[in-house]
């Protein structure tokens, strides 16, 4: 008997139910690690114990060549590119270190390089008592020395041109595994992007179904749909991007202005200004992010846009505080 694709639905089964045992296994290893070691290293290793647990299921199932839980649950097996063999050794470890360890570390590298870049020197300092509580050979101390020794030969202008930079990589990796999921739905095949790099497809063991072509074409239309919303929400990230990056620079543009020779002149008369009605303030009030205004003049901003006037820093109007006896 011949062995068809598996469709859209029997993958998707399938990882569910893995994606449920591997939560029982992290949740039991997490609990015996916190019993035996206490609270306070089970929150500095948890990320490492999670991480164990994925690659004893995957290394216990996938890489010693049976079919995981999932997969078993719907009864699919996993196949190489010409679909007639079972996937190497090779295949199977690239997919393993692929799905369980480059997320981790590739985490692991964007929170530390992001740190590293807007940290100041209160940060290095937060940063040397955690990495002499975590111990020295842990991964995360190795990284945050690694990015240290990095970052430390940029100049500051470049860190703060290259800061947007990691906040649009990690963006983009959330845009790319929803393209990823769109095109799953859409062609049937390769539901993870770590399954697509290692060449891994899906056979059904059971015959063929009657109801398939529909299946297929259900999840077309949804691969569709879910296309065009990603265009949308990429489009609107580009956006906010954008605003964001011209806050920034009428914010820099304005303390500019502030501490040029001229202004620094009539410093006294201007300090007690409204940037928005440009007169005296009056009721003075401050916003969470410290700059001030008339409190007539702020709250009917906050009517229209819910942010600062001077550095677009978003909140609720109620968080508005009203400045008693100050001038």
């Amino acid at each position: 008997m011949p062995l068809a694709p598996a469709n859209q639905s029997q993958l998707i089964r399938s990882c569910q139910k893995d994606e449920y045992y591997q939560t029982y296994l992290r949740n039991n290893a997490n609990e015996a690690f916190q019993t035996l070691a206490g609270s306070k290293r089970w929150l500095d290793w948890r990320k490492e114990i999670e991480l164990l647990s994925d690659l004893a299921y995957y290394g216990l199932t996938t890489f010693s060549g049976y079919q995981t839980l999932g997969e078993e649950y719907v009864n699919i097996i996993q196949v190489d590119p010409s679909q007639h063999r079972i996937p190497s050794v090779v295949r199977r470890g690239l997919f393993v270190l692929c799905h369980a360890f480059l997320p981790y570390l590739l985490d692991k590298v964007l929170v530390c390089l992001e740190n590293e870049l807007e940290g100041g020197q209160e940060h290095h300092i937060s940063i040397r008592r955690t990495q002499a509580a975590s111990g020295p050979w842990s991964l995360e101390s190795w990284l945050r020395r690694w990015m240290q020794k990095v970052v430390g030969l940029l100049s500051e202008p470049q860190r703060r041109a290259y800061l947007p930079a990691v906040f649009v990589l990690q963006q983009s990796l959330t845009l790319l595994h929803r393209l990823h999921v769109a095109l799953f739905y859409i062609s049937g095949s390769f539901y993870h992007l770590s399954k697509r790099t290692a060449g891994i497809r899906y056979v059904r063991v059971s015959g063929p179904r009657s109801d398939d072509g529909t299946i297929r074409g259900s999840y077309r239309l949804l691969g569709a749909v879910s296309f065009l919303q990603l265009l949308i929400t990429a489009c609107l990230q580009l956006n906010n991007f954008r605003q964001r990056q011209r806050a920034r620079q009428e914010w820099k543009h304005y303390r500019n202005l502030s501490a040029s020779p001229q202004h620094t002149q009539s410093s006294g008369s201007r300090a007690s200004r409204c940037i928005l009605c440009l007169e005296e303030r009056r009721h003075s009030t401050s916003t969470p992010c410290g700059h001030l205004f008339c409190w007539e003049c702020i709250t009917e901003w906050c009517n229209t846009k819910a942010e600062c006037p001077l550095c677009r820093e978003k909140f609720q109007p109620h968080r508005l505080v009203y400045l008693r006896n100050h001038s």
